[in-house]
């Protein structure tokens, strides 16, 4: 009778052991955290170099080490592109990426424009901005949307995207092969054009199998996914995909981080 009672106690134990770490396996993801920073630097012709940029302060460490890298990246090359002179490239002064980058996420925004100040107030030539913002976060992803600004003559912008698995925080280095996506533009034509006054009807851009896609033009949404088309009369448009028409196209890892349908 004692052995029963004990064989019940540890197959109850083991139930439950079982069920706590099916529980705990089902546990989502703990979310990014990110502060928005601001700062901006004026030149001595008054043009100006603007920042806004998400900087990822709390969450899962390997995703915050991959966005921070990937925002230290990002506002780097801003601040070395404004420092460089366009008509005299010899006379241009650059840091290394080990003399700029910080972990110090808190304080980064400034950090950088701390660093470049001087410079940028001698040498820019335009007038640029950067705007880089967490646009979707979701149990599976987190996607950081960047848009670039530049002004002088005329103006023009550049619109990126950046997707991250929340598991294990690596980038996803592809999300639709270009023979995918030209298969998804012949099976619907209703997405292959865009048109820059929808009003007037006047047609911009319409997809070609020649066009050259950059990964950085896909955007995994909360509830769609988006298509960014650069160089179209100086700006960028944004053409929205819900998951139910293009998700048997994406790649295997975008499809099992996406949702199936909105």
């Amino acid at each position: 009778m004692k052995k029963d009672w004990y064989l019940w106690l540890i197959a109850i134990a083991f139930t439950a052991l079982v069920q706590g770490c099916g529980s705990a396996q089902k546990e989502p993801l703990k979310d990014l955290v990110v502060v928005e920073q601001r700062d901006s630097i004026i030149g001595v012709q008054g043009d100006c170099a603007s920042f806004l940029v998400d900087v990822p302060v709390n969450g899962p460490q390997h995703l915050v080490d991959s966005v921070l890298a990937l925002v230290n990246s990002q506002v780097y090359k801003m601040c070395e592109y404004c420092t460089s002179f366009e008509d005299r490239p010899d006379e241009a002064v650059t840091y290394s990426p080990q003399e700029v980058f910080t972990a110090d996420a808190e304080h980064l925004l400034s950090h950088y424009v701390e660093k470049y100040k001087r410079l940028m107030e001698d040498s820019l030539w335009n007038t640029f901005s950067l705007e880089m913002k967490l646009e979707a976060q979701t149990e599976n992803f987190v996607t950081y949307g960047l848009e670039f600004m530049h002004c002088g003559a005329g103006c023009g912008s550049e619109k990126s995207y950046f997707t991250f698995s929340k598991a294990d925080g690596h980038q996803v280095r592809e999300i639709i092969t270009h023979q995918n996506l030209v298969q998804f533009f012949q099976d619907h034509p209703e997405y292959k054009t865009v048109k820059a006054d929808p009003w007037a009807g006047e047609l911009s851009w319409e997809f070609s199998e020649a066009y050259e896609f950059s990964n950085s033009q896909f955007g995994l949404l909360g509830q769609h996914f988006t298509l960014a088309i650069n160089e179209v009369v100086s700006h960028y448009f944004l053409v929205d995909i819900p998951y139910t028409a293009i998700h048997p196209y994406l790649t295997p890892e975008a499809q099992a981080l996406s949702p199936h349908g909105d």
